[in-house]
């Protein structure tokens, strides 16, 4: 018989990353920042696009840090037939930023997976 004692505390980090995804998972809309094209910068381990979960937090980051930018909604349309490809030819990563300016990195294909899959079935070929 196994016993529950065997098993490690979960992290605090880990969690937090859980209840991220989930919450990406059900919001159904994604928000990036363009201007003449998708806002893409760098941080300490190569080029991310970052999203957020409302546009709100993105109009915020736009003031901060890149005025010209508005925030706007990423279509599944947007993401599929420019998105996606742009950011897999320029191997960037996806990265959620969220309002305390931490941010969560995905591939592209976890990125396709939470929040544009089940619109990929229903867009024409």
């Amino acid at each position: 018989m196994y016993r529950f004692n065997h098993f490690q505390p979960v992290s605090k980090e880990l969690m937090i990353k859980i209840s991220i995804l989930k919450t990406m998972m059900y919001c159904g809309v994604l928000w990036g920042l363009y201007h003449q094209g998708w806002a893409i910068k760098s941080d300490q381990d190569g080029p991310v696009f970052p999203f957020w979960l409302n546009g709100v937090q993105a109009h915020r980051y736009a003031k901060s840090h890149w005025k010209h930018y508005k925030p706007r909604k990423i279509t599944p349309k947007d993401f599929h037939e420019s998105l996606l490809p742009t950011l897999t030819r320029l191997q960037v990563e996806p990265a959620l930023f969220n309002s305390s300016h931490r941010k969560f990195k995905l591939s592209t294909q976890q990125m396709q997976h939470f929040f544009f899959m089940h619109d990929a079935a229903v867009m024409p070929a």
